[in-house]
């Protein structure tokens, strides 16, 4: 639940952002909204891409009697830790750079 409501503020003000920052011509506001779409998209798909692959080296339980590993678990809390925090830092970094869009003539 916690992660959809974050999910909805997080695309509502990622849109409000994109439109706010488009210049006043039409034409190239249409072209840099495709061009912010595409990039919404690579970035939608690669989160899983890297995701994974991160989750597995991060937080995988190997069994080997342990007796504090649950059987049903297959990852450790560390791997999503991992995950999070680097989504942090990625949304702090476009933050940062979406600065420089808005008082840049494109």
């Amino acid at each position: 639940i916690v992660m959809g409501i974050a999910n909805g503020i997080y695309l509502t003000m990622d849109t409000s952002l994109a439109v706010d920052t488009l210049p006043q011509d039409k034409d190239r506001s249409a072209q840099l909204l495709g061009i912010w779409g595409v990039a919404d998209f690579v970035g939608s798909a690669l989160g899983p891409l890297l995701g994974g692959p991160m989750l597995y080296i991060f937080g995988y339980v190997i069994y080997l009697d342990d007796p504090v590993v649950d059987e049903d678990q297959t990852y450790r809390w560390t791997g999503y830790a991992v995950i999070f925090a680097l989504s942090g830092v990625y949304y702090a970094g476009s933050a940062f750079l979406l600065r420089f869009i808005k008082n840049h003539d494109v």
